[in-house]
């Protein structure tokens, strides 16, 4: 049982999980309510998510592997390599998982017609490794990379299984459905960035003892919390324009985009329990940005960071919320 759970927490389980409600989610709840004909079956887009989950498991599994260092001091208790599992052992795991990856994913890319789709799977899997490697501690490349690569959870899923079928007769929908997704996507490259900085100074110990330049390293932890108070407040910024957008719809019979009726796409996300949603939602960011203001021990800046999942997992789980009531 030791190595089940040891191998779980290795691959970090609750955040694949993660991953794959959210791509799941972007499909069953959303996409398939709007767009009768996406480009993906259910079992070629199941094992789009398996691509999906195959290179982030990887990815921690290397990032664990050069991080032994760094974890004696910031984290000695959860340390799996060299407790739980040898260093060889994990490289065959991570060898395994990365090559399974690639064969489905330049699959997919062919299957759908779009074969340079395939590059997008090369560059995570060469970005993990070199971020674990190296580039986690440079200054700020690392931060905004690994944010971009959350980000690219949402987009792939709508390069994969929206884009290639979108002027299908009947998709005339995919075009407001992709900006819905871009603003989540911002909305996780964001809130990402604001989690890396916060990890960032929550590990500040553990970095400087290997020679790390992360932000909290360079600009010092002063300054690294006023550029987490900055982008906080765009986020705060962008769920307030999603919130007047609601309240607009809602005053409105029919919305005209770009010489078209979507009405159907528009008032999705707009009735009052997806209003009552939203502004729990804010509440608790403007909440985050009280206890980051008044936060000072790593403990604190642990806190915070599983609150940005919180967040984040919050914000994924508003796309079946405001589907079922817009079904209702």
């Amino acid at each position: 049982m030791q190595k089940i759970a040891a191998s779980l927490r290795l691959i970090r389980f609750q955040n694949l999980l993660i991953i794959a409600l959210t791509q799941y989610f972007i499909r069953f709840a959303f996409t398939k309510t709007f767009l009768p004909f996406p480009a993906l079956s259910n079992l070629e887009f199941s094992l789009f998510v398996f691509t999906t989950i195959l290179i982030t498991a990887a990815g921690y599994i290397i990032n664990d592997i050069y991080d032994v260092e760094t974890d004696r001091i910031n984290k000695k208790s959860k340390l799996i390599i060299g407790v739980h599992f040898q260093a060889k052992t994990a490289i065959i795991w991570y060898s395994v998982f990365n090559l399974v990856a690639l064969a489905l994913g330049v699959y997919l890319a062919i299957l759908i017609g779009k074969p340079l789709y395939s590059l997008i799977f090369v560059y995570c899997i060469f970005f993990l490794w070199r971020y674990s490697k190296t580039i986690k501690r440079a200054f700020l490349i690392g931060n905004i990379h690994v944010a971009i690569l959350t980000a690219l959870v949402l987009i792939n899923t709508a390069l994969f299984d929206i884009i290639p079928n979108i002027h299908f007769p009947g998709n005339e929908s995919g075009g407001m459905i992709l900006k819905i997704i871009l603003v989540y996507a911002l909305f996780s490259f964001l809130l990402t960035l604001i989690r890396e900085f916060v990890k960032d100074i929550e590990d500040k110990e553990g970095d400087s003892a290997i020679n790390s330049h992360t932000l909290a390293i360079v600009l010092g932890i002063k300054k690294t919390k006023i550029i987490v108070f900055s982008l906080s407040f765009l986020v705060v910024g962008i769920v307030g324009f999603w919130q007047y957008f609601q309240l607009q719809i809602i005053s409105l019979n029919n919305i005209k985009w770009d010489g078209e009726i979507y009405e159907s796409v528009l008032i999705w996300g707009t009735d009052k329990y997806a209003i009552i949603y939203t502004a729990i939602l804010q509440t608790i960011l403007l909440f985050f940005i009280l206890k980051l203001y008044i936060s000072k021990t790593k403990t604190d800046f642990y806190y915070l960071s599983q609150l940005c999942k919180i967040i984040m997992l919050l914000g994924i789980c508003s796309i079946p919320f405001f589907t079922y009531f817009y079904l209702q």
